[in-house]
């Protein structure tokens, strides 16, 4: 007779890039990962726990903060910060206009990094990241982070051109939210248009220099 050991799970593959940026603040439900161990923190009232909680202690944010900023640093694609992703009612205050997004205050921010739902598990994922899961070479050319009055004109265009958007800015997280739907391709020859959900999240960040 056979003897059959279970297979250990899949181990997650590293990212391509190292994290764009250290964000200026975090959120409860935000992970820090390290998908080549298994590791894994989730914030949760101004804590990081280990998931499952073993009770081998919590990590600070100013933990997280410093490992995130030597990964980038250091080009290193090990760890990953993981956004919450937000519920139906997007967090923080809703933003209708251009104006409105031109008299928020950032505070210290320095730059924006973009993250949008994976088409792999639908984690937040950095653009690039998602970018480098169809075409890694043109990833290459995909900016980590921009300034915010870049982030300011994409939004701008989603308010103002894209299906049922919604905006919002929820200042204690540091983040930005975009939600909309758009026309999946090849839907003119079915009976009834099919859409799908976008969500874009837009980290305020300091530079590494600062974080």
């Amino acid at each position: 007779m056979s003897t059959m050991t279970p297979a250990a799970p899949p181990v997650e593959p590293s990212a391509v890039f190292p994290m764009p940026s250290v964000p200026i603040a975090f959120a409860d439900g935000d992970r820090y990962e390290w998908p080549d161990t298994g590791d894994v923190w989730v914030r949760s009232a101004a804590d990081w726990i280990p998931a499952p909680d073993d009770r081998s202690g919590f990590l600070s944010d100013a933990e997280v903060r410093a490992s995130l900023h030597r990964a980038v640093v250091q080009w290193d694609v090990k760890p990953r910060f993981v956004p919450v992703v937000p519920g139906e009612i997007l967090p923080g205050m809703r933003l209708h206009s251009l104006l409105d997004l031109l008299h928020l205050d950032i505070g210290g921010a320095r730059s924006v990094a973009q993250y949008v739902r994976s088409d792999a598990g639908g984690k937040l994922v950095p653009l690039r990241e998602s970018v480098a899961e169809h075409a890694e070479d043109f990833a290459y050319d995909v900016p980590g982070t921009v300034t915010y009055s870049d982030a300011v004109h994409v939004l701008d265009v989603i308010l103002a051109e894209q299906l049922e958007a919604e905006v919002s800015y929820d200042a204690a997280a540091g983040r930005l939210y975009a939600r909309y739907v758009r026309h999946v391709a090849g839907w003119e020859t079915t009976m009834l248009p099919q859409t799908v959900e976008c969500l874009h999240v837009f980290m305020l960040s300091a530079s590494p220099a600062e974080a």
